[in-house]
């Protein structure tokens, strides 16, 4: 539920970095998204089954979500109106319901975390 509050607190960009994101994934999270809110998405694997979600939730609500992947990802952040950062200490696809964990505001390295996945962001792979 923190995290739904999270994003809905978005006005501008919302930065998902997760290796693990799949369709689950946008019903879970994505709806929270107000429709001028602009959503990236960096994962590593699901993708056969999150663009198709991406697809239809862009159709049906007008958000603009785009999808990269990188091989080279392991920690899951979240990034609100390149401001705040957040780390989860499970994949936001599983959040807490198979073990407990932490979802961690990022402050004194933030500009550095943020600086490490947009330059992963930038050498991504273009999805679909």
């Amino acid at each position: 539920d923190e995290v739904r509050k999270i994003i809905s607190s978005a006005q501008l960009e919302l930065f998902f970095v997760d290796p693990f994101v799949d369709a689950e994934f946008v019903s879970r999270y994505l709806t929270q998204v107000a429709s001028t809110v602009r959503v990236r998405l960096l994962g590593r694997k699901g993708m056969a089954t999150l663009l198709p979600a991406v697809q239809l939730l862009t159709q049906q609500t007008g958000i603009a979500v785009e999808v990269r992947s990188s091989a080279s990802l392991h920690d899951r952040y979240l990034f609100v109106d390149g401001k705040t950062g957040f780390q989860s200490g499970a994949s936001f696809k599983d959040g807490a319901k198979n073990a407990p964990t932490t979802f961690t505001e990022v402050t004194d390295a933030l500009d550095a975390v943020v600086a490490t996945y947009e330059a992963l962001w930038g050498s991504g792979t273009t999805q679909p």
